[in-house]
C-alpha cells in the first residue's frame, strides 16, 4: 500500500499544570496480547461495502446534539497527537508503544488554543492593548479564526481548522476566553488577569469534558459507577516517571466513536441548512479562510434556543457515514485505494499496528479490575455481522469494531456501551486527578451561576449563551 499524508501537525504545551508535559503513548492493558488484523480483514471489516459502510443511510439519529460530535474532536486534539507510528507496520510491542511521543500534554488544558501563552506564542494574542486577550478574525471575516496572509489559522494546533465546524468550535473558545478576560476578571491585577482568565477558562472546560459530554454519551450506570467511586480510576495510573500515558486503547478505539456519529452533511445556518462535511461547493474541507456565509449558527446544532430543535448526531453503532468511507483527496491523497479512503479500514488497521487487544478480553479485565459489566457477549451477535470470512473474528474481536457493536447494541445507538464508557472514564477522569490544578482537585468547585443555565446546570450550550451575550 501506498503512504498517505499525514493531516496531524501542532505542537504547544500550556501554563497551567504542574506536571504538564508533551508525554508518550501506552498501554491501558499491557498484559493483554495484541489480536492481529491483516489487511484483507481490516477491508471485510472496514473496507467500502463492509458492515461499517452506512452505505443506504440506514443507520439513523441518537438524541444527543450535533455539536458533540465536533466538541469531541476539540478535545481529541487537546489531549493527543501521534505523528510516528506507521498502520502498514508490523504490531509494536509494549516497550515500543511507550516510546511513541504524544506531541499534546494530556491535561485537558486547552494548550490548543493558548498555545505557550502570550509571552512565548505572542502571534496568538492581542498584544500591548490587551495582552491577554486571543485574536479572534481576519480582514475577510470577522467571525472567522485569525488567520496569515495566506490563510493559515493562527492557533495552537492547527488540526482545529480541518473543518468549519471544528474550526469555529475553536473560535468559540477563544472567544469564551476573551469573555471571562473581558467582563469577570477585569479587577484583577494586569499581571495576574491572563492566568486567572486562563484558569477559569479551563475550569469550565474541563467541567463540561465530564458533567456534559461523558455524561451525554457514556452507559449511565458506568458513569455513575466512576463518578461515586472515591478511588477511581480503577486501571489507569502514572508510569514510573510519573507521567501519564496516552492509552492506545483509548486512542486508537474507545475515543473514535465520534467517527460513528459523523453525519455526511449538516445544518450550518438558516440559509445552508444542508451542507456536506467536505463540500467543495462550499469549500468545506478545511484548512482555509471561513466563507463569510458558512458561519455556523449553533442554534441547529446545540440545545441554545427552545424554538430550534438541533440537529443530532448519527447514531452511535457500527456504521459510518460515507463521508468518511470515501476520504477526499486533501485528506488520504489522490493515488489513495479505495481502502486507505475508508476511515474505519485505517481504524482497524492502526489498531493492528498498535497491538490492541481483543473487545471480549478488554471487558474480562474491566470486569476483573472491579468495574459493574457483563462477560456474556451473546447481546452482540458479532457472528451476525463478521463477514463469513472473518467468522474467527466473533470470538476475537477488533476493539474498535467490537466498542462500536457495543454501542449500537448495549448502547442502543444513543450512546456508548459500559466497555467503551469504562476506557474513557478511566483516562478522563484519570487525567483530571492527575492534575494538581484540574477542577476536580478544587475543594467543590462549580460553574459560575453567571455562565451557567438554570439550576445551575452547565452545558456547552451555555457558552454559546455566554460568548454572545
Amino acid at each position: 500500500m501506498s503512504k498517505f499524508p499525514m493531516q496531524h501537525h501542532g505542537m504547544s504545551k500550556a501554563k497551567g499544570c504542574s506536571h504538564a508535559r508533551l508525554g508518550n503513548f501506552g498501554k491501558l492493558f499491557p498484559k493483554l496480547k495484541g489480536l492481529p488484523v491483516s489487511e484483507e480483514q481490516a477491508a471485510a471489516l472496514g473496507g467500502p461495502g463492509s458492515p461499517m459502510d452506512d452505505q443506504d443511510d440506514s443507520s439513523g439519529d441518537s438524541k444527543i446534539p450535533a455539536g458533540y460530535t465536533f466538541f469531541s474532536q476539540f478535545i481529541d486534539h487537546d489531549i493527543t497527537l501521534d505523528t510516528t507510528s506507521d498502520i502498514e507496520g508490523e504490531p509494536l510491542s509494549n516497550a515500543a508503544i511507550e516510546e511513541l511521543p504524544n506531541l499534546r500534554t494530556p491535561t485537558l488544558d486547552l494548550d490548543c488554543v493558548y498555545g505557550f501563552g502570550p509571552e512565548a506564542s505572542p502571534h496568538l494574542y492581542e498584544g500591548a492593548t490587551a495582552p491577554g486577550r486571543l485574536l479572534v478574525g481576519n480582514s475577510g471575516n470577522p467571525n472567522d479564526l485569525p488567520r496569515s496572509e495566506n490563510g493559515t489559522a493562527l492557533i495552537g494546533d492547527p488540526r482545529n481548522d480541518e473543518n468549519i465546524f471544528i474550526s469555529q468550535i475553536q473560535l468559540l473558545f477563544i472567544r469564551f476566553h476573551n469573555k471571562i478576560y473581558d467582563s469577570l476578571v477585569s479587577s484583577v491585577s494586569p499581571e495576574n488577569r491572563f492566568e486567572e482568565a486562563q484558569k477559569m477558562t479551563r475550569y469550565h472546560y474541563q467541567y463540561l469534558v465530564v458533567n456534559d459530554l461523558l455524561a451525554r454519551i457514556c452507559d449511565t450506570k458506568i458513569f455513575n459507577f466512576a463518578m461515586k467511586k472515591t478511588s477511581f480510576p480503577l486501571i489507569y495510573k502514572a508510569d514510573k516517571h510519573h507521567n501519564l500515558p496516552m492509552p492506545v486503547e483509548f486512542s486508537v478505539a474507545a475515543y473514535r466513536f465520534g467517527h460513528t456519529t459523523v453525519r455526511s452533511r449538516y445544518a450550518v445556518n438558516s440559509q445552508h441548512p444542508e451542507v456536506d462535511l467536505f463540500d467543495e461547493r462550499f469549500g468545506t474541507e478545511g484548512f482555509t479562510s471561513l466563507p463569510t456565509d458558512l458561519v455556523v449558527d449553533w442554534r441547529f446544532l446545540l440545545e441554545v434556543d427552545k424554538c430550534i430543535p438541533p440537529l443530532f448526531t448519527k447514531a452511535f453503532d457500527l456504521q459510518l457515514p460515507t463521508e468518511l468511507i470515501n476520504l477526499p483527496d486533501n485528506i488520504v491523497g489522490r493515488d489513495a485505494s479505495d481502502n486507505l479512503r475508508s476511515l474505519a479500514f485505517r481504524n482497524l488497521l492502526r489498531g493492528n499496528a498498535l497491538s490492541l487487544p481483543s473487545g471480549q478480553s478488554v471487558v474480562k479485565a474491566l470486569k476483573a479490575a472491579g468495574y459493574p459489566i457483563s462477560t456474556n457477549f451473546a447481546p452482540l451477535k458479532l457472528d451476525e455481522v463478521i463477514p463469513h470470512g472473518c467468522s474467527e473474528l466473533a470470538k476475537e474481536t477488533p476493539l474498535f469494531f467490537y466498542l462500536m457493536r457495543e454501542a449500537g447494541t448495549l448502547g442502543k445507538g444513543c450512546k456508548l456501551g459500559p466497555a467503551g464508557s469504562a476506557i474513557l472514564l478511566e483516562v478522563f477522569i484519570g487525567i483530571l486527578k492527575h492534575c494538581e490544578t484540574s477542577f476536580l482537585n478544587q475543594k467543590a468547585w462549580k460553574p459560575l451561576a453567571c455562565i451557567a443555565g438554570r439550576g445551575g446546570k452547565f452545558e456547552l450550550a451555555d457558552v454559546v449563551r455566554f460568548v454572545q451575550s
